[in-house]
């Protein structure tokens, strides 16, 4: 017997919006899916970026330092020192001079960032393992040493085998003494024994030259208690905001207590900035992605108008059909936040294990990354957040704009 047309042709519509369904609601998860591990590929990203930054920042950095408040020098005192070692958890402390020099081997001059520095410094920074020729020394049989940075050490053309510790000059003004008039008279120059080159980074290699503290005071003509700052290396796991307080209330206004943060701080606030706003964009691509499973549901409640007359026809209340398509679309982004998040952990854990992404000419082989769970579980949160809003306002929408609410 031939089927009545009407009647095909309904039950065609109904197999052909069943297969629709499943292909916007397959589309809806893979779109969520996808924004969802870009968002932890990315703000894994952020992170490596940060922790390299601040490690390649923090080299010649202690957790915290004390510096004058006006001027660059100042006298370390008893009382100073009293106030520091009343703080149980610093342990350690390096007194450090800087100041500009000018550097010479052989060839012309050169301008450099002279630190002295105490035999504490290598005890509370990493300096030492950033040592690219030669050691880390700063005395051999009672001279001298220096240890440039390996931008100094090109630009000047100091040989990179260093075992034979070749001799380089330094140079500083002599206070009261104008270089205009007294021409290289107004200049204080040592000869001094390389001992080593450090590399940290493009902007730190062509700036410092780590000399022993006494040298430099000597060349710049200060005495032995003048500093430019004091370094305080601390105990392990603890409270640095909080030793910062305590430290500057012991040593009042006229000094000043920094971490390693707020020296670099302007470094960390731009990466949590440009963090950020790549995950507000990647939010508002989630909302337009978020508009996929309205389309979903569209099909869905079209679909199930039928239905839901049936149901209401037994009783079933308005608020019992609107929750059964809001869970529908909050299961759909439920689903999608997951797959995405098993995708965004597995491709961190591949780009750490194995360096899916190189960098080239770079001081690191492949792109850094670093998972962190409170961006896991903001990620989630919004994701499903902005979900569920969505679900909710979405089937309110359609329910009544089929009228089968």
């Amino acid at each position: 017997m031939k089927v009545p047309f009407f009647i095909s042709k309904r039950y065609l519509f109904s197999k052909k919006s069943r297969n629709i369904i499943n292909l916007i609601s397959g589309i809806s998860i893979f779109v969520v899916a996808c924004v969802t591990a870009a968002m932890i590929c990315i703000l894994s990203a952020f992170n490596g970026i940060e922790s390299l930054v601040g490690t390649l920042f923090t080299t010649f950095d202690a957790e915290i330092s004390i510096s004058p408040e006006r001027g660059k020098v100042f006298e370390v005192d008893e009382a100073i020192l009293a106030s520091i070692a009343a703080i149980p958890e610093a342990e350690k402390q390096s007194l450090i001079l800087e100041d500009d020099v000018i550097v010479r081997y052989g060839g012309q001059p050169s301008v450099a960032t002279i630190m002295g520095v105490d035999s504490n410094f290598k005890s509370i920074t990493s300096v030492a393992s950033m040592m690219r020729a030669g050691e880390y020394l700063l005395e051999r049989n009672d001279m001298a040493c220096a240890i440039p940075g390996l931008g100094i050490q090109s630009e000047l053309g100091i040989p990179y085998d260093i075992s034979e510790f070749p001799v380089m000059s330094v140079s500083a003004p002599i206070r009261g003494k104008k270089l205009s008039k007294y021409k290289e008279k107004a200049l204080n120059t040592k000869p001094i024994l390389v001992s080593g080159v450090f590399s940290v980074n493009a902007e730190l290699d062509v700036k410092y030259l780590l000399t022993p503290l006494y040298f430099a005071q000597d060349l710049l003509g200060y005495n032995e208690n003048t500093v430019s700052r004091v370094d305080v290396g601390l105990a392990p796991n603890s409270d640095t905001e909080d030793i910062k307080e305590r430290l500057q209330l012991l040593l009042g206004d006229e000094l000043k207590v920094e971490t390693r943060y707020d020296k670099n701080s302007f470094i960390h606030q731009t990466n949590q900035t440009e963090k950020w706003a790549t995950f507000v964009i990647l939010t508002f691509i989630l909302v337009i992605a978020a508009f996929n499973v309205m389309a979903s549901l569209t099909m869905l409640i079209i679909e199930k108008k039928k239905d839901i007359f049936i149901l209401k026809s037994i009783g079933m209340t308005d608020a019992s059909i609107f929750s059964i398509f809001t869970w529908q679309g909050i299961l759909i982004n439920a689903v999608g936040a997951l797959i995405g998040l098993v995708l965004g952990l597995l491709l961190c854990f591949l780009q750490i294990q194995f360096g899916l992404i190189e960098l080239q000419g770079s001081i690191v082989d492949h792109y850094p990354m670093e998972v962190r769970l409170l961006d896991l579980l903001q990620i989630m949160g919004t994701v499903l957040g902005i979900g569920t809003v969505f679900s909710a306002v979405m089937v309110k929408y359609l329910v009544k704009r089929f009228r089968v609410g």
